[in-house]
């Protein structure tokens, strides 16, 4: 949504590092996501839903904030650059987490897994592979022309 509203809002604009409409942290954060809600849910025996809920969304808020702040290591290991930069705010626990936008993701996290994830998963099974793998071609093309024109 991010690199989406920067295209339209202003082009010479992106919120990642690669080269097409999507930020690899965001889907690395709905990926773990999706892992971690597979794993866990025949797992959780807690009937009450708002327990449940909360139960997932500090879970969320603290492996989102994890996947955040590797995802900052990684880019200026890897790329020398920080595209975030929270020092300055007042919740900021180094550069690459704040508290608010932690918050932020659990609750993001939370409402996708139990909102919009159960709508779209037999979506996704229903992909043929060859455009699952023409897709795939694509982000690694991506990854690859990213690393060679940004770091040589």
């Amino acid at each position: 949504m991010e690199s989406t509203l920067y295209k339209i809002t202003d082009v010479n604009n992106h919120s990642g590092i690669f080269y097409g409409p999507y930020t690899f942290v965001y889907g690395s954060g709905v990926l773990v996501s999706v892992i971690i809600y597979n794993f866990l849910d025949k797992r959780i025996t807690i009937k009450n839903k708002v327990l449940k809920f909360f139960l997932y969304f500090i879970l969320f808020t603290i492996v989102l904030s994890v996947v955040e702040y590797l995802g900052g290591v990684l880019l200026r290991f890897v790329f020398n650059v920080d595209l975030w930069n929270y020092s300055s705010h007042k919740d900021a626990i180094g550069k690459y987490v704040c508290l608010t936008n932690s918050f932020i993701w659990g609750l993001l996290g939370t409402l996708n897994i139990f909102f919009l994830y159960p709508g779209i998963k037999n979506f996704f099974v229903k992909i043929p592979r060859l455009y699952t793998f023409i897709i795939y071609l694509i982000v690694i093309l991506d990854i690859i022309s990213t690393i060679i024109v940004r770091k040589f």
